[in-house]
């Protein structure tokens, strides 16, 4: 029961903060960008897939059949509340910093921190997934999409 909980709270702060992020990005200025999608198109993809995922995870909690007993005793320690608030901590300090110190710079650090404060110890998932995926996503959007990352 206390997964299942804990679940539906998530959930239900996820969907706050995509309203939060939505208003956000309505104040995004409209600009001509010389693409196709404005600056706007990615935070609302974003959104919409948070906010979708979201949902989900709150309909598996509600229709999840397993009995309190079978799902484990202690599911939301304080230790794993902890994580998750460092980890929030972690994306508000990269929305922050984002701008000023750069998208790969930012993006490397902030992913490798936030797979370390959620457990992953496998130097190659920790350092060379993040390096990879984040060059990768780098290229799609400056060469092929045409655009611009700080």
């Amino acid at each position: 029961m206390i997964g299942r909980r804990a679940d539906v709270w998530l959930g239900l702060v996820l969907l706050a903060f995509c309203g939060v992020a939505g208003w956000w990005t309505l104040r995004i200025p409209s600009v001509g960008t010389g693409t196709a999608a404005g600056p706007s198109f990615v935070p609302w993809i974003m959104i919409a897939g948070i906010a979708i995922l979201s949902v989900a995870m709150m309909l598996r909690a509600l229709l999840h059949a397993t009995p309190a007993a079978a799902e484990g005793q202690g599911a939301t320690s304080r230790a794993t509340l902890l994580r998750l608030g460092v980890f929030v901590v972690l994306l508000v300090a990269y929305a922050g910093l984002f701008l000023s110190v750069g998208y790969l710079t930012t993006t490397i650090v902030v992913f490798i921190a936030g797979m370390f404060v959620l457990g992953e110890r496998n130097w190659l998932f920790l350092v060379v997934l993040p390096a990879v995926l984040t060059g990768a996503i780098y290229f799609v959007f400056t060469q092929f999409l045409g655009v611009w990352l700080p």
